[in-house]
């Protein structure tokens, strides 16, 4: 899949893209059978996202999990678009994320940053959200555009009653401190939100530094299946955070600050300045 320019900049300019029929039932095919792997096989990683119910549930970065999804980056163009919208730079995979949620009450994810909750930064980072149900924008994920060339708040620690509450607790003088995040939701109008109606077989893909949320289920979508796919470029690099490494912490751990991120759990997809990805597509 070549983009067109105008998404590339669009993708630099507000740090999120809807990428109609960037799949097709082949690759989308590939992409479910992921996913169910991923539902059959939890990771130590694995939790409800509704307390008391299994209404909802989601895994990401399950160590056996890379094994498994290189043949989505194998049968799917998801690496070479990350080479594109970064302008020719290596890719590697990061992880996936699986959720899947099954009635009408599961609450809509709260305003974060996927950024925020990892010991790396760079401007080389990409999540792949793909739906294998048809999603109405009123009930898609949403996000603040270009809130990714802005600051890196401390992610939300989803608490119903304040979902401004960080997740991790540190001074001001800490080296990895981040701001609280605003009031997105009660301050709507202040700003620049969009959604994007999708279909299966499109792809949104968003910097993970960019502001998002939402995904309530409802009587449009009573039951969602979704997967992220994150990757990363050459730039990323070991910074200070205000928690611990993120859900890959033991392969990064060992690694010092300003280290470029690099791990065997972490394979390369694409060469640098090569469109032609290392499975021979």
């Amino acid at each position: 899949m070549n983009l067109d320019r105008l998404i590339i900049e669009q993708f630099r300019r507000d740090g999120v893209v809807l990428l109609r029929n960037a799949l097709n039932p082949a690759e989308l095919d590939a992409a479910l059978s992921a996913w169910q792997w991923s539902v059959e096989h939890p990771g130590p990683s694995a939790s409800g996202l509704v307390p008391g119910s299994d209404d909802a549930f989601q895994d990401l970065c399950n160590p056996q999990a890379p094994a498994v999804y290189e043949r989505v980056i194998r049968e799917t163009p998801l690496a070479s678009i990350a080479h594109q919208l970064w302008g020719g730079s290596a890719v590697w995979y990061l992880y996936e994320q699986v959720f899947h949620k099954r009635s009408l009450n599961v609450p809509r994810t709260p305003w974060h940053q996927d950024t925020s909750y990892w010991s790396i930064r760079g401007t080389e980072l990409v999540a792949f959200w793909i739906s294998f149900e048809s999603i109405p924008a009123e009930s898609a994920l949403e996000f603040v555009r270009g809130s990714h060339r802005g600051t890196l708040y401390n992610t939300s620690k989803f608490d119903p009653e304040d979902t401004t509450i960080p997740i991790f607790e540190v001074a001001a003088d800490h080296p990895g401190y981040l701001p609280r995040l605003p009031d997105i939701e009660s301050n709507r109008a202040e700003h620049d939100i969009v959604a994007f109606a999708s279909e299966p077989g499109d792809v949104i893909a968003f910097h993970t530094s960019t502001l998002h949320g939402g995904g309530a289920t409802d009587a449009a979508t009573p039951e969602r299946r979704t997967l992220t796919i994150r990757f990363f470029g050459e730039d990323c690099q070991i910074a200070h955070s205000p928690g611990p490494p993120g859900p890959f912490g033991s392969e990064i751990g060992h690694l010092s600050i300003d280290e470029p991120l690099r791990h065997p759990r972490f394979f390369k997809a694409i060469e640098s300045a090569d469109i032609r990805n290392i499975f021979g597509k």
